[in-house]
């Protein structure tokens, strides 16, 4: 089992709000793909899933603000 952690975004960033997330529990998904989409005081960054799996459970519901790392 692997768990993903938001990674760091650069440029002193150290959080960012749930835009919108590319897979629910249950989906299948490739490395590279789109895993979530977040923004930063910055920008609104499509973060890509490192690996490929099966999603078991997400954390950070749209609107919600999570920390790097988390």
């Amino acid at each position: 089992m692997f768990e993903f952690k938001l990674p760091d975004l650069g440029e002193g960033v150290h959080e960012g709000e749930v835009l919108q997330w590319h897979v629910k529990p249950g989906d299948t998904i490739g490395e590279d793909e789109p895993l979530l989409e977040v923004e930063t005081d910055k920008a609104a960054v499509t973060i890509p899933s490192p690996r490929a799996g099966k999603i078991v459970s997400t954390t950070g519901k749209v609107g919600e603000t999570i920390n790097v790392g988390t």
